[in-house]
């Protein structure tokens, strides 16, 4: 008799874990240009730190500052999903999101681990998937804010080449 009970009992837990919904990704880059096609969903970050000009549809004055930037996929909690990337000025490296969209990431951060004084940016699910529908590269700048603004932080800005995707905008 024991064991009925006990064999009903893991029966109704097991039917229990069964039928409990599976954790999607927070960020659902399933119906992206590069998913529908069956090809790799990356983004490109390149590192332009170092390089001074216009930048347009940004509330920042591109500036020059060569530093390292990290790149990184979080989770809607702020804990990393997966590993960061590492970029040295002038370089370039490749986000394979389909891992990251495996670990449930949530948005993209851009920081500047080496100069404290440099505040980072943040892609939203929204404009990762506007990217994905492009061509998946972004350029990442220092900028400081335009001239007579209350704080001068300085901070980093990105302009992607496609989706018309650029902040920081506010």
């Amino acid at each position: 008799m024991k064991h009925h009970i006990l064999l009903s009992s893991l029966s109704v837990a097991l039917i229990g874990a069964f039928t409990a919904p599976v954790a999607s990704a927070q960020c659902d880059i399933s119906q992206t240009k590069c998913a529908l096609n069956d090809g790799k969903c990356n983004i490109k970050f390149i590192n332009e730190t170092g390089l001074t000009g216009k930048d347009k549809g940004t509330n920042l004055n591109r500036t020059s500052s060569a530093q390292i930037i990290r790149v990184k996929a979080l989770k809607e909690n702020g804990s990393t999903a997966g590993n960061a990337l590492s970029i040295n000025a002038g370089a370039s490296k490749t986000m394979n999101l389909d891992k990251k969209a495996n670990k449930n990431f949530d948005r993209i951060r851009l920081s500047s681990p080496t100069m404290g004084r440099v505040s980072g940016s943040t892609l939203s699910c929204a404009a990762v998937q506007a990217v994905l529908n492009g061509n998946g590269t972004c350029k990442v700048f220092h900028g400081e804010p335009p001239y007579g603004a209350e704080s001068v932080e300085y901070q980093l800005g990105y302009r992607c080449d496609s989706g018309k995707v650029s902040g920081p905008t506010g």
